[in-house]
């Protein structure tokens, strides 16, 4: 009996929290005034957030053109060089 009880308060307790949640979010707002801002607030957000991907293909790179300079024997380096360069390693420039 404990147990009936149990699920049909939590039955009405899980309907109340839904509909209070309805009722306080804006679920039938004007939609043409809402895409503007909307639109707004995500530009905003784009133009504060860093460029991840190309920080990542630095982070990438970077080792590779560095061992570059390090390299003195003439033959190694041409290879090095070819070999960034067929890999796509080195950024076009």
């Amino acid at each position: 009996m404990r147990l009936i009880i149990g699920f049909i308060a939590g039955v009405v307790v899980c309907s109340l929290l839904v509909l209070g949640a309805r009722s306080v979010l804006p679920t039938r707002a004007d939609e043409d005034a809402s895409a503007n801002t909307t639109e707004n607030i995500t530009m905003t957000l784009t133009n504060l957030i860093p460029d991840f991907e190309k920080i990542y293909e630095e982070a990438l790179i970077t080792p590779f053109i560095k061992a570059e300079s390090k390299i003195y024997d003439e033959d190694i380096a041409e290879f090095y060089s070819e070999l960034l360069d067929r890999t796509g390693i080195r950024p076009a420039e």
